[in-house]
């Protein structure tokens, strides 16, 4: 063999060592660091997908994306191997078919803004009046708590009768006059904590008041609520889309 033939293969096999990427069949292949060979998963998940607040605008885009194929016989072909899966009380997920590489692209989410009260933390007389107007349900414990610290007269709770469960505080019961009331537990109460479409579920919760006129709500049904809820929103949207007459799976 002769030296220009040499020096020829030489190179070859020189490009050949350093190549890291091979097309197979329409797939392209990786060589890593170690010498294993791996698939490199073309990107074909949406970066960006459609954020929605309600359950009705995630309806409102699939039909439109229904309804953008021309041809009314593949009217369809956008649903097809997509489904909708609840994430939690407060999210839906819109996913498309699995691609290939079995990942299923997320092309649209609801996702529901809960009120701004927190669980557990204390507020002062006019705040949780305020916030058990806004952010709560009309239920006959709530109302009974709004009469509470409506006419919470200005002095301490009385812990002497604190037994761990009910408390005892003075209220306005007329124009000058007080009256010893016991503080209701457990309540039930319905907060809004999943989409305003269905119906918000009750559970209990601890109501317990401090001196200073503060109070607080304590969750109490270990979050069984959200198994609930999720049902709720499973049977509102296969109900919606029965009657807009498509085919899609949703998952809770």
């Amino acid at each position: 063999m002769e030296l220009r033939e040499l020096e020829g293969l030489t190179e070859l096999a020189r490009e050949a060592e350093g190549k890291k990427t091979f097309e197979v069949n329409g797939r392209t292949y990786f060589i890593d660091g170690r010498g294993d060979l791996e698939v490199v998963k073309e990107t074909s998940i949406p970066q960006s997908p459609v954020t929605l607040h309600t359950l009705t605008g995630l309806l409102d885009y699939i039909v439109a994306e229904n309804k953008s194929v021309p041809t009314s016989a593949e009217i369809a072909m956008p649903l097809v191997g997509a489904r909708l899966r609840i994430d939690d009380p407060t999210t839906v997920y819109l996913e498309g078919s699995l691609d290939e590489y079995g990942r299923r692209p997320v092309q649209a989410i609801a996702k529901f803004k809960t009120p701004n009260f927190e669980f557990n933390n204390w507020y002062d007389q006019e705040e949780m009046n305020i916030s058990m107007q806004s952010s709560f349900v009309k239920t006959d414990d709530r109302d009974v708590i709004l009469q509470v610290i409506g006419n919470l007269k200005e002095s301490d709770v009385k812990q002497a009768s604190d037994d761990g469960v009910t408390q005892q505080v003075q209220i306005k019961s007329g124009v000058a006059s007080v009256a010893d009331v016991k503080v209701p537990n457990p309540v039930l109460l319905a907060p809004y904590r999943t989409f305003l479409e269905v119906k918000q579920p009750e559970s209990k919760f601890i109501f317990r008041m401090r001196s200073g006129m503060m109070s607080a709500i304590f969750e109490a049904d270990g979050g069984m609520w959200k198994i609930e809820a999720a049902a709720l929103i499973k049977q509102f949207l296969e109900g919606e889309l029965k009657e807009l007459g498509l085919e899609l799976k949703v998952i809770a």
